[in-house]
């Protein structure tokens, strides 16, 4: 499908070049800012089909999720682009006459879809609430671009990036993939839960912006009310922006949820005893000079070893050190650093980020190399701190960096130094690199959020692939074993109970064996290919008369050849076979040369198969009773094994386990195998608590963290 860029509508050859330009720098903004929503969407819906594929039990449901899932691969782009060109559309064609309704067709009946409706009703719903909670900012973007355009207030489908707007890009951009309308509903929950709650900041960043070009500066959605003043009034971190334009947006809020914040080290330090005021206050360019230092050297810090995020009286004094070098050329004196002093929302600052890495770190593995990468990003964040204070607002993206960044290495490093773990270290190190040589901004942050899911993206896709090729591997396995066992029972059968088992004939029939299986797994038991090698079967082993030898023959070397057999050693084998006692040189090749090669091929017997035991035979109650739970659940839960002397905590995802026998297979995070342990020996694990259940994803990291900074401060 061929898409073209929209160009400003021809239809407005009156519109001055202002208009124009800010026009086209809204349109800007939008598919910019879309770009990562949309792609933080479609890799949400990815999560959601292979989860889906995951619980079904319905083969057919399972094939229709992973049909989607490719032409979601082979489509991400056409959609992305389908949803921005219909938002460009309708900037396009913004204060424009709505044309004259065309005749409408006369009335037609026909029969409801369900899940058509279902969606439906569910966009309806979605535009419904998305209005509801922007109300405020909707109003004024439609009056400021109303007034752009010269044209009365923008409401529903005329307002560009309102929710209908939104709708109507929805619908176009999933036309384009072609999906079933159940998957639809599927991908319009993935939007609700990535692009909808950011639209906010979307409508306050084109306010903004209009604002400073002028529009309405005085607008507000509604009046202030005058109402009596609360006893309690709520605090917020999310304060009004005032109406004075001398204030930088976003300020207010940020200094409000920084001094929440601050005001618990205040009242330590007013009643500390020790308190010590002498000394300068750094200024910041001193400040950044010190941090500058301490990233080139990190062994500056004292104390600090093993790479684990430094504590605040390991940073303070690091940064003292910094602060009073009396040259260049002189080491840093930690003992005598009174000549300059950090101010108090400086101290405060680095008192907060130490605390919260120091706490993201407690959760972490000790020693592990995820804490030590989670350390490399303190001082970046300490320096974009100290430079915004608006990183401890919420929705900061780098407060959204750092909960992804610890997420994925507490998830996807094992510390096992196998060439995978070796991989996302790298390329998390990447990432800290950047923010440590790039200077400390939001938008360098956002920057790095979006390289950041675009890899953890690439390495789910890996991660679900490797494990669907286990999967399948081993499926094939069990049908094949459960092939060669029915064969085997047939075979046996047919024996003839007085003939000793060894020697050639015997090696004859355990090929022939299976020959059977192969036929069995191919073309099924009820298959006129396999009731033609059960006749040969029948004719070899005395049970059925030999119509036709020369028939019988072809049969018995086009079977052996069908397991990988030499046409020439088929040919050798079939001679012997049916070679007269009576003329022993008719046989061909001496018996011990044809058992010796046919033995090579065939190796050694094959024993009984202890990964097929169902456990059924458990004499521990509670062994049996764990197993049973096992089978009535689906594959696709996780569990997580104790630790060992030589491993940590592992968690690992039970993928699939035998219907009819022992084996199960279990995952790692990245799709790869783990221990070759059966059902019943899970079973065990778990009744003797060396496993437990455990959730497919573990909590955010952030949120505790988090709260462990706002608790009361400890002493540093």
């Amino acid at each position: 499908m061929e898409l073209t860029e929209d160009a400003p509508s021809p239809e407005k050859p009156g519109w001055p070049a202002r208009t124009q330009r800010l026009v086209d720098e809204v349109r800007g903004l939008c598919a910019t800012w879309l770009h990562e929503p949309l792609r933080a969407c479609l890799g949400d819906f990815d999560r959601r089909l292979h989860d889906k594929s995951d619980r079904t039990r319905s083969h057919v449901d399972q094939q229709r999720y992973l049909a989607t899932r490719q032409t979601l691969l082979q489509g991400r782009q056409v959609f992305e682009e389908r949803f921005v060109a219909s938002i460009d559309r309708a900037f396009a064609q913004i204060g424009t006459a709505t044309p004259p309704t065309a005749k409408k067709p006369g009335l037609t009946l026909s029969l409801l879809d369900a899940v058509e409706h279902e969606l439906t009703a569910a966009l309806d719903q979605l535009v419904a609430r998305n209005e509801a909670r922007n109300g405020p900012l909707l109003v004024e973007l439609s009056y400021r671009l109303a007034v752009l355009v010269a044209a009365p207030p923008l409401e529903g489908e005329r307002l560009p990036l309102g929710p209908q707007a939104m709708a109507a890009a929805f619908r176009d951009a999933t036309a384009a993939l072609n999906l079933p309308s159940e998957h639809d509903v599927l991908l319009l929950q993935s939007l609700e839960s990535t692009l909808v709650p950011g639209l906010a900041g979307l409508y306050e960043i084109i306010n903004r912006h209009l604002l400073a070009e002028g529009l309405l500066p005085r607008l507000r959605a509604f009046p202030m009310a005058r109402t009596p003043v609360r006893k309690q009034p709520p605090l917020s971190l999310e304060a009004a922006i005032p109406p004075a334009p001398a204030t930088p947006p976003g300020k207010t809020t940020a200094a409000s949820a920084l001094d929440l914040l601050r005001e618990p080290l205040i009242r330590r330090r007013r009643a500390s005893p020790t308190r010590n005021d002498a000394g300068l206050v750094a200024t910041e360019e001193e400040l950044r000079a010190a941090l500058t230092a301490l990233q080139q050297r990190p062994s500056l810090i004292p104390g600090h070893a093993g790479g684990a995020p430094a504590s605040a009286t390991q940073l303070r004094r690091a940064l003292l050190g910094c602060l009073n070098v009396a040259g260049a050329s002189k080491a840093p004196s930690f003992v005598d650093a009174a000549n300059v002093r950090l101010g108090d929302e400086q101290d405060d600052i680095l008192e907060l980020v130490a605390r919260l890495l120091q706490s993201l770190a407690g959760a972490m593995r000790p020693a592990g190399k995820a804490r030590a990468l989670l350390g490399d990003l303190q001082l970046p964040l300490l320096r974009l701190a100290l430079a915004d204070p608006g990183f401890f607002e919420a929705g900061h993206p780098a407060q959204s960096l750092l909960g992804t960044f610890a997420d994925a290495a507490r998830d996807w490093i094992e510390d096992s130094d196998s060439e995978a773990d070796r991989g996302v270290i790298s390329s998390l190190h990447q990432l800290v690199d950047r923010a440590i040589w790039e200077p400390p901004t939001a938008a360098l942050y956002t920057a790095l959020q979006g390289q950041l899911d675009a890899y953890l993206a690439q390495l789910q896709r890996k991660s679900q692939l490797a494990e669907r090729r286990h999967v399948e591997a081993m499926q094939g396995h069990d049908r094949l074993e459960q092939a060669r066992h029915r064969a085997a029972q047939l075979m046996a059968e047919r024996k003839d109970p007085s003939r000793p088992e060894g020697g050639l004939r015997g090696l004859i029939d355990r090929a022939w064996t299976d020959v059977l299986a192969l036929t069995l797994l191919r073309h099924g038991e009820q298959s006129e290919a396999f009731s033609s090698r059960l006749l040969i079967t029948d004719q070899l082993c005395g049970k059925r008369p030999v119509s036709n030898q020369h028939a019988l023959r072809h049969g018995l070397e086009t079977g052996l050849q069908q397991i990988g057999m030499p046409v020439e050693e088929s040919a050798e084998l079939a001679q012997w076979l049916f070679a007269s006692d009576a003329d022993p040189a008719s046989r061909g090749p001496s018996t011990t040369s044809l058992a010796m090669r046919l033995k090579h091929r065939l190796g050694d017997a094959p024993a009984a198969d202890a990964t097929g035991n169902r456990g059924d035979d458990e004499t521990d109650p509670r062994v049996r009773e764990a197993l049973q739970q096992l089978r009535q659940k689906p594959a696709g839960d996780w569990f997580e094994f104790a630790a060992t002397q030589s491993a940590p905590i592992r968690a690992r995802k039970l993928a699939w386990y035998a219907p009819h026998g022992g084996r199960c297979l279990l995952l790692n995070r990245r799709g790869q195998p783990w221990e070759n342990i059966t059902l019943p020996q899970l079973a065990q694990k778990l009744v003797t608590g060396e496993a437990r259940p455990c959730a497919a994803r573990k909590p955010p990291s952030l949120p505790p963290a988090w709260r462990a900074m706002t608790d009361a401060p400890q002493q540093p």
